[in-house]
């Protein structure tokens, strides 16, 4: 059996100011014509679909309308599990109406036997199984009332076991040694490499919550992760694997080849990784003011984004004046300006300014109630709050 493993799409993504709707639709007609080309039987997504907890209309547009166009084709079963930028409830909202179709969403943990989902062939006998696990929230996993174990060791723990039950759930439910089981996980595997700025958000402070390979049964034959936007094998077992995000979540990321995993079951376990295209170009610009302009000069009539970062020893004051005036009349967009010789003149780091600039709001606005005294109960409340607000501005603004 073939199954394509795709993770972290942030549908609803905004690079600086730009709005990525376009991209998206782009990446997934690719990703339906490969289904289709290749033969896949069943696509799993782990976690991540949507950018924020609230998406707005558009980005819900763009999700169903992929969903639905897989109907009729070789791909029959679809499983979609929450990732932490998810919201679990609105995933799993339209599961009753979405499972009819054979498309399952898995937002929160349950009882062991719903994540166990059959992948069915052509023939309608299950060929696989699926133990959908979605991102893990510590609240719904830790009992902390056991006081014998750290927080740390607790959320390692409480994984585990839950890996463990729901691969025991699927070993009662096969119907021979022959099919194989995948399952699917949102988390951070301690050793995965990550690039810096590349918009992964943490689960959890320092290194609380990552977790060895060795807490995967040794009875799954493949393990789709997501949350890591680089795609690698975990622990050098190639049978863990992150797929990576299909777009460049900034300009870190540049140059960094991005791909879906196109898995064979049976026999012996392959994952063959499957380049997605460029569906929006990038390039960062660096150096001193003339180096900048001159390769500004180069790249103004492409259509190109573009992140310029000032490295020269002067202040430049007019560095933002500069570049208009030589974009002006082109069709390159310069969506960012870093000037660092000037940030480090009003005292503080270029670096946490760009990054500010690149987080969405939702990211700012928890940063924001992260310095106040709050509980967990208010900060969640809060948060919902805020959330409701950008849903609410963002349909405004599809509708307009």
């Amino acid at each position: 059996m073939k199954i394509l493993h795709t993770s972290d799409w942030h549908i609803g993504h905004t690079l600086y100011t730009k709005k990525r709707y376009a991209e998206h639709e782009a990446f997934l007609n690719w990703l339906k014509e490969t289904i289709v080309s290749r033969g896949i039987e069943a696509l799993v997504v782990s976690g991540d679909v949507f950018d924020t907890g609230a998406p707005g209309g558009q980005a819900q547009r763009i999700y169903y309308d992929f969903l639905t166009s897989l109907l009729g084709t070789c791909c029959r079963t679809v499983v979609v599990a929450a990732g932490n930028h998810d919201s679990p409830a609105m995933l799993e909202a339209p599961a009753g109406v979405l499972e009819r179709l054979n498309i399952f969403t898995v937002g929160l943990p349950g009882e062991t036997e719903r994540h166990v989902i059959p992948l069915r062939g052509a023939s309608g006998k299950t060929e696989a199984l699926c133990c959908a696990v979605p991102y893990l929230r510590k609240n719904e996993m830790v009992r902390m009332e056991d006081d014998s174990l750290s927080t740390d060791e607790r959320i390692v723990s409480a994984t585990a076991e839950f890996y463990r039950s729901v691969t025991d759930a699927a070993l009662a439910r096969r119907e021979n040694d022959d099919v194989p089981i995948i399952a699917t996980g949102h988390l951070f595997a301690a050793g995965a490499l990550r690039a810096e700025g590349d918009g992964v958000r943490e689960l959890y402070v320092g290194t609380l919550g990552q977790v060895g390979a060795d807490i995967f049964p040794d009875e799954l034959d493949y393990v789709a992760l997501g949350h890591i936007h680089g795609a690698q094998a975990v622990g050098g077992q190639q049978r863990i694997r992150y797929c990576g995000s299909p777009l460049p979540m900034s300009f870190s990321e540049l140059g960094r080849e991005k791909c879906v995993l196109e898995v064979s079951l049976g026999g012996e376990t392959h994952a063959e990784a499957i380049p997605v295209p460029v569906f929006q170009r990038m390039a960062a610009v660096s150096g001193s003011r003339e180096e900048i302009l001159q390769r500004l000069l180069e790249l103004k009539n492409e259509d190109v984004w573009i992140e310029v970062t000032y490295t020269g020893t002067g202040t430049c004051p007019h560095l933002r004046t500069d570049i208009s005036e030589a974009m002006n009349g082109g069709c390159a967009e310069v969506l960012c300006i870093r000037n660092n010789s000037a940030a480090d003149a009003l005292g503080f780091s270029a670096d946490d300014a760009g990054s500010l600039r690149s987080m969405s709001v939702q990211d700012v606005f928890l940063r924001c109630i992260g310095a106040e005294t709050l509980d967990e109960k208010a900060v969640s409340e809060l948060a919902d709050c805020f959330n409701e607000i950008v849903r609410t501005l963002e349909e405004a603004e599809t509708c307009a």
